[in-house]
């Protein structure tokens, strides 16, 4: 946490993004574990479309609802945080 390096994302904990009221972590692993999966459901979405007719165009049901499902579970890491005035561990809701 003292590091001063590209490691983490700072985030205000104020409702109005004001600094004084200081900042929260999200972590280089609350981005990459949950980016390696969601990039793993799309190439899942690729594989499964190159065997019915190869196209540029695909379905992929299977990355929307990985990348919903991240981006509600980091919105709930947030309100948590708000709510409850201290850090969150973030890969506790995006389990």
């Amino acid at each position: 946490t003292s590091l001063d390096v590209p490691i983490k994302i700072l985030w205000p904990k104020s409702y109005l993004f004001l600094p004084e009221r200081g900042y929260t972590m999200l972590g280089l692993g609350d981005i990459v574990i949950p980016g390696m999966f969601v990039s793993t459901a799309l190439r899942f979405d690729l594989s499964r479309s190159t065997h019915k007719a190869p196209s540029l165009a695909f379905e992929k049901p299977y990355f929307t609802s990985a990348m919903m499902a991240y981006t509600l579970g980091l919105a709930t890491t947030m309100v948590v945080m708000h709510t409850f005035g201290a850090a969150q561990p973030a890969l506790l809701y995006l389990r």
